[in-house]
């Protein structure tokens, strides 16, 4: 790395640490244009003792004192920060425990791009400590000289006659001037001459500048009574002037290097807009865009976006790589817009989009459109390949219902439709959405509480082998049972719980249930369980499967594990790596619904798979399709070659069971053998197949 580059990085850690340790000095807050507190952050808690929930929405005067409001100060600030592009000042504020502190406050209007005003932000620094500090020093007036040599402020006190009669050693140094050419007794317009005199323009021309500079200076002193405060950029560095008037006609001013001060703050205004990752507009900054777009009157639209296939990135290639793929979707996202449209960042992988001046559903369409396009081309990220894609829901603005809140919900919504229609595509939110989001919610409680309660139990389906006339195995069903729902389909509850992260819960306790159960079959009967594609991600399955045989004492040699092709895609390195340690175990590796994704063969040949499961999908065909006997026939024979058993899924007629036996298939599965059953069945049922095998044919 060229030194150069080594500078650059150690300015940035040390621009970033001294960031981290100064921000918890300030308290920061939002506020709409009449003073309304809208946002709340940790500092302002800690500063003033309000909670977010007990604040938002309160006027903000409610921190001034009495004696404040009575003159309106509150709103005085609020003009003069219109007025002058920004108001600083000082004075005490009230916390809610009634304490007071020295507030230094810093509040900036907040425009949009046409200038209108959408609010204001407030800075807010705890200067009790300085203040104690300046009250000393005006106090120690016996040691006066060594009070002046050791503050960190400029000081000097003019006279009535603007004559300067007193003036500390920082005064010089922050100003750069010399003793000689502002000196004690040098009236204001000589110092101001030091100041702004340019051998490079005529002597009328500096006149002109010193003369308006003075003619500033004094109308600031004009405010009798009141520290009036102006800042002046002086050798690049910003200078931050106050001022206060004496009775004796003079004034005392003091001054500061406020530079690195003004830096931070600058960062603080733009995260208090702003996400850090991204640098895109966050959900607060966006609101208050969506109400801005409704005062304008004219039409628009909100996109809510949520980027598909994200969680597994984070979880498999880490979280720097996550946060990579998230600021290159936000770059993509905006190259997609025009000015006058809004991205933002909501939170973890959600974005949103207001699109301005929509006049037709299509202007809103078109750019979702563009939006899925884009993001579905491959991210390279540090020579990683990361694929995903986006889902977008589509609110329109009901100009007859000015709420930011309620437009977003609906593109919510609208985007949770456009997740159960397959994912990487937009729809529209329309009327009625809030029904299906309340039946998912619902869902959601009931599955929660079942799996709380321990509503599920576990059926069993056989596996028998057509050459010997045996039953092998029984393959572990998960049914749920619920008390307000009835029997809840599999397919109506198990991708929902996938969704929700119950899954890795869920099958720790289908095999330790199915492990307990299928002891009482004898030694000679195998089990088959599901694993899930949390289950797989999961990079310590393999002791949480050994603790569950252990504390069962179910043996390892009888237990399969079913995956699908599905769930290997997402991670193949991590998958083999747990797959490799479960088979080393003894545990059998069954590959589910095959033929029903991809990459099959390259599975077969680096992946432990024992056996595999024709999917029914190829069964239900047989002697109707040819092309499904043909693929029966292609699969068995190439599981013989490489050693591996094979089981046919959905057996439902004896004509596909014959068909199964001639094209060398050994074992089968479905409802002509038998339908699944509860546990206490099995034994018994085990009984009456081995007393009459003839219910199978052989």
């Amino acid at each position: 790395m060229a030194d150069t580059d080594c500078m650059d990085s150690l300015n940035a850690d040390s621009v970033e640490r001294l960031f981290v340790q100064r921000i918890k000095d300030y308290a920061i807050y939002l506020l709409s244009p009449q003073g309304i507190v809208s946002n709340w952050n940790a500092g302002a808690e800690r500063f003033k003792g309000y909670r977010a929930e007990e604040i938002i929405g309160q006027h903000f005067s409610r921190f001034y004192t009495d004696a404040d409001r009575e003159i309106n100060l509150p709103q005085r600030a609020l003009f003069r920060a219109l007025e002058e592009g920004k108001f600083e000042g000082e004075g005490w504020r009230v916390r809610k425990d009634g304490s007071t502190f020295w507030a230094h406050v810093l509040i900036d209007p907040i425009r949009n791009d046409d200038g209108t005003l959408i609010g204001f932000a407030k800075i807010t620094r705890d200067m009790t400590e300085w203040k104690k500090q300046a009250d000393l020093a005006q106090a120690v007036r016996d040691n006066l000289d060594l009070a002046l040599a050791n503050m960190s402020q400029g000081l000097c006190l003019f006279d009535a006659d603007q004559r300067l009669v007193l003036a500390n050693e920082r005064f010089y140094q922050i100003f750069g001037l010399k003793h000689a050419e502002a000196g004690l007794g040098s009236t204001l317009t000589e110092i101001l001459w030091a100041l702004y005199a340019d051998p490079s323009v005529s002597t009328e021309t500096t006149a002109l500048m010193v003369a308006r500079k003075h003619a500033e200076y004094m109308d600031r002193l004009s405010r009798l009574g009141e520290i009036t405060m102006t800042e002046i950029v002086r050798h690049n560095r910003i200078i931050s002037l106050s001022h206060r008037t004496l009775h004796t006609g003079g004034w005392v001013t003091t001054m500061d290097d406020i530079t690195e001060r003004r830096e931070i703050e600058q960062r603080i205004v733009h995260m208090a807009h702003h996400d850090s990752l991204t640098a895109l507009p966050n959900r607060a900054t966006f609101q208050l865009r969506i109400e801005e777009a409704f005062r304008t009157g004219h039409p628009f639209a909100v996109l809510y976006l949520d980027l598909d296939r994200f969680k597994p990135i984070n979880d498999t290639l880490g979280h720097a790589v996550g946060d990579e793929v998230l600021k290159e979707a936000a770059l993509r996202i905006r190259a997609q817009l025009r000015k006058v449209d809004v991205s933002a960042r909501l939170g973890g992988d959600e974005f949103a989009i207001l699109v301005a001046d929509c006049f037709s559903e299509q202007d809103a369409y078109g750019v979702a459109e563009r939006v899925i396009r884009d993001l579905q081309r491959p991210f390279l990220i540090d020579d990683a390949e990361v694929s995903l894609g986006v889902s977008i829901g589509v609110a329109f603005a009901d100009q007859t219902s000015h709420d930011a809140d309620l437009l977003l919900r609906n593109a919510d919504l609208a985007l949770y439709a456009a997740k159960q229609s397959g994912r990487s595509c937009h729809r529209s939110y329309v009327s009625g959405m809030e029904e299906a989001l309340e039946r998912r919610r619902l869902l959601e409680t009931d599955l929660r509480r079942a799996v709380a309660n321990e509503e599920f139990q576990l059926h069993y389906q056989p596996v028998v082998n057509i050459v010997e006339g045996k039953v092998t195995s029984f393959e572990a069903l998960l049914r749920w049972r619920s008390a307000t729902r009835g029997n809840v389909p599999p397919g109506d509850f198990i991708p929902f719980a996938e969704e929700l992260g119950l899954m890795p819960e869920i099958g720790e306790w289908v095999l330790r249930t199915a492990c307990r159960e299928a002891r009482e079959w004898g030694p000679g009967i195998g089990l088959s369980v599901n694993v899930s594609v949390a289950q797989l991600r999961t990079i310590d399955l393999p002791e949480r499967v050994a603790a569950i045989m252990s504390e069962t004492g179910f043996s390892a040699d009888r237990l399969e594990l079913e995956i699908t092709e599905t769930a290997m895609i997402l991670d193949i390195e991590s998958t083999t790596n747990v797959l490799e340690r479960l088979s080393n175990m003894g545990i059998q590796i069954a590959l589910d619904d095959f033929g029903t994704g991809y990459s099959s063969l390259s599975f077969l040949r680096t992946l432990p798979f024992t056996r595999i499961k024709i999917d029914r999908s190829f069964i239900q065909d047989l002697g109707s399709r040819v092309e499904s006997t043909e693929i029966v026939r292609a699969v068995s024979r190439l599981c013989e070659s490489l050693g591996v058993a094979t089981t046919s899924e959905g057996v439902e007629t004896e004509e596909q069971m014959a068909i199964l036996r001639a094209e060398g298939c050994t074992e089968i599965q479905g409802y002509l053998i038998s339908k699944p059953r509860p546990a206490a069945e099995v034994t018994e049922w085990l009984a009456e197949f081995n007393a009459d095998q003839a219910v199978i044919g052989v």
